[in-house]
Protein backbone atom coordinates (compact mmCIF):
# COMPACT_ATOMS: atom_id res chain seq x y z
CA UNK A 1 0.00 0.00 0.00
CA UNK A 2 1.70 3.11 -0.98
CA UNK A 3 1.08 6.58 1.02
CA UNK A 4 -0.62 7.86 -2.16
CA UNK A 5 -2.84 5.51 -2.29
CA UNK A 6 -3.89 6.15 1.05
CA UNK A 7 -4.32 9.72 1.11
CA UNK A 8 -6.56 9.45 -2.20
CA UNK A 9 -8.38 7.42 -0.05
CA UNK A 10 -8.97 10.41 2.68
CA UNK A 11 -9.72 12.36 -0.21
CA UNK A 12 -12.37 10.67 -1.92
CA UNK A 13 -14.08 9.74 1.42
CA UNK A 14 -14.63 13.90 1.70
CA UNK A 15 -16.90 14.30 -1.23
CA UNK A 16 -20.43 13.77 -0.20
CA UNK A 17 -21.84 10.93 -2.84
CA UNK A 18 -18.89 9.69 -4.17
CA UNK A 19 -18.52 5.75 -4.76
CA UNK A 20 -15.29 4.61 -5.09
CA UNK A 21 -14.86 1.39 -7.23
CA UNK A 22 -12.36 0.24 -10.12
CA UNK A 23 -14.58 -2.61 -10.59
CA UNK A 24 -16.50 -1.19 -13.56
CA UNK A 25 -15.18 1.46 -16.44
CA UNK A 26 -17.36 4.07 -14.84
CA UNK A 27 -16.10 4.10 -11.66
CA UNK A 28 -12.59 4.21 -13.00
CA UNK A 29 -13.74 7.31 -15.35
CA UNK A 30 -15.32 9.14 -12.57
CA UNK A 31 -11.79 9.08 -10.46
CA UNK A 32 -9.90 10.49 -13.45
CA UNK A 33 -12.31 12.84 -13.62
CA UNK A 34 -12.85 13.72 -10.05
CA UNK A 35 -9.28 13.77 -9.37
CA UNK A 36 -8.37 15.75 -12.60
CA UNK A 37 -11.08 18.62 -11.55
CA UNK A 38 -9.79 18.63 -8.11
CA UNK A 39 -6.38 18.94 -9.27
CA UNK A 40 -7.41 21.96 -11.34
CA UNK A 41 -9.16 23.73 -8.46
CA UNK A 42 -5.26 23.93 -6.65
CA UNK A 43 -5.93 21.15 -4.38
CA UNK A 44 -2.49 19.06 -5.91
CA UNK A 45 -2.72 15.36 -5.08
CA UNK A 46 0.42 14.51 -7.36
CA UNK A 47 -0.83 13.33 -10.82
CA UNK A 48 -0.09 14.35 -13.81
CA UNK A 49 -3.10 13.90 -17.00
CA UNK A 50 -2.28 13.72 -20.79
CA UNK A 51 -5.03 13.66 -23.34
CA UNK A 52 -6.76 9.93 -23.85
CA UNK A 53 -9.85 8.90 -25.47
CA UNK A 54 -11.97 10.20 -22.71
CA UNK A 55 -10.28 12.99 -22.10
CA UNK A 56 -7.69 13.88 -19.18
CA UNK A 57 -6.16 10.57 -17.82
CA UNK A 58 -3.20 9.60 -15.34
CA UNK A 59 -2.12 5.72 -15.58
CA UNK A 60 -0.31 6.38 -12.01
CA UNK A 61 -3.62 7.53 -10.69
CA UNK A 62 -5.11 3.92 -12.01
CA UNK A 63 -2.76 2.10 -10.69
CA UNK A 64 -2.99 3.64 -7.01
CA UNK A 65 -7.07 3.64 -7.68
CA UNK A 66 -6.48 -0.46 -8.02
CA UNK A 67 -4.36 -0.66 -5.05
CA UNK A 68 -6.57 1.95 -2.76
CA UNK A 69 -9.40 -0.55 -3.94
CA UNK A 70 -7.79 -3.05 -1.36
CA UNK A 71 -8.09 -1.26 1.94
CA UNK A 72 -10.69 1.60 0.63
CA UNK A 73 -13.62 0.08 3.12
CA UNK A 74 -11.81 -0.36 5.70
CA UNK A 75 -9.86 3.35 5.44
CA UNK A 76 -11.59 5.27 8.86
CA UNK A 77 -14.69 7.58 8.27
CA UNK A 78 -14.40 10.80 9.72
CA UNK A 79 -13.85 14.25 8.81
CA UNK A 80 -10.41 15.34 7.58
CA UNK A 81 -9.70 18.30 6.52
CA UNK A 82 -6.73 19.79 4.77
CA UNK A 83 -3.76 21.46 6.65
CA UNK A 84 -3.58 24.32 5.42
CA UNK A 85 -7.01 26.36 5.19
CA UNK A 86 -6.28 28.12 1.88
CA UNK A 87 -6.51 24.36 0.36
CA UNK A 88 -9.02 23.16 2.27
CA UNK A 89 -11.36 26.69 0.81
CA UNK A 90 -10.33 25.24 -2.95
CA UNK A 91 -11.37 21.82 -1.76
CA UNK A 92 -15.66 23.62 -0.70
CA UNK A 93 -15.01 25.19 -3.84
CA UNK A 94 -14.58 22.63 -5.53
CA UNK A 95 -17.06 20.23 -3.64
CA UNK A 96 -20.20 23.29 -4.69
CA UNK A 97 -18.65 22.75 -8.47
CA UNK A 98 -19.59 19.09 -8.91
CA UNK A 99 -22.63 18.95 -6.56
CA UNK A 100 -25.25 17.42 -8.77
CA UNK A 101 -23.14 16.62 -11.82
CA UNK A 102 -23.45 13.48 -13.26
CA UNK A 103 -20.42 11.14 -14.90
CA UNK A 104 -21.21 13.03 -18.63
CA UNK A 105 -20.39 16.05 -16.92
CA UNK A 106 -17.53 15.66 -15.25
CA UNK A 107 -16.12 13.88 -18.00
CA UNK A 108 -16.95 17.14 -20.17
CA UNK A 109 -15.97 19.24 -17.29
CA UNK A 110 -12.55 17.78 -17.42
CA UNK A 111 -12.08 17.55 -21.16
CA UNK A 112 -13.48 21.28 -21.64
CA UNK A 113 -10.96 22.03 -18.88
CA UNK A 114 -8.00 20.30 -20.16
CA UNK A 115 -8.08 21.62 -23.60
CA UNK A 116 -8.77 25.31 -22.88
CA UNK A 117 -6.14 25.31 -20.10
CA UNK A 118 -3.48 23.02 -21.30
CA UNK A 119 -3.84 23.13 -24.96
CA UNK A 120 -4.86 26.74 -25.08
CA UNK A 121 -7.80 25.46 -28.03
CA UNK A 122 -10.63 28.35 -28.28
CA UNK A 123 -14.07 27.41 -27.59
CA UNK A 124 -14.99 26.09 -30.75
CA UNK A 125 -12.34 24.22 -31.15
CA UNK A 126 -12.69 22.45 -27.78
CA UNK A 127 -16.62 21.86 -28.50
CA UNK A 128 -15.85 20.37 -31.39
CA UNK A 129 -12.70 17.79 -30.45
CA UNK A 130 -14.77 17.33 -27.30
CA UNK A 131 -18.05 15.86 -29.66
CA UNK A 132 -15.59 13.77 -31.96
CA UNK A 133 -14.19 11.80 -28.54
CA UNK A 134 -14.36 8.21 -29.33
CA UNK A 135 -16.96 5.98 -27.65
CA UNK A 136 -19.15 9.15 -27.10
CA UNK A 137 -22.86 10.18 -27.81
CA UNK A 138 -22.37 13.64 -26.07
CA UNK A 139 -25.56 16.31 -27.31
CA UNK A 140 -24.10 19.35 -28.54
CA UNK A 141 -25.91 21.85 -26.26
CA UNK A 142 -24.68 20.02 -22.83
CA UNK A 143 -21.12 20.44 -24.04
CA UNK A 144 -21.26 24.18 -24.64
CA UNK A 145 -23.77 24.51 -21.62
CA UNK A 146 -20.54 22.87 -19.34
CA UNK A 147 -17.84 24.77 -21.35
CA UNK A 148 -19.95 27.76 -20.15
CA UNK A 149 -20.04 26.39 -16.52
CA UNK A 150 -16.45 25.66 -16.57
CA UNK A 151 -15.34 29.41 -17.68
CA UNK A 152 -17.95 30.97 -15.44
CA UNK A 153 -16.82 29.37 -12.37
CA UNK A 154 -13.46 30.47 -13.27
CA UNK A 155 -11.85 27.46 -13.92
CA UNK A 156 -9.76 28.09 -17.02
Amino acid sequence: MTRESIELGFVLRQIPGYEFSMDEFEGRLSLQKVVYLLQAFGVNLGYSFAWYLRGPYCSLLATNGFTLERVYNILPDHDTKFRDRRVQKKFERFLKFIRGKDLESLEILASAHYLKKCLGLDDETTVSKILAKECTDFDESKVRKELEYVKNEGVV
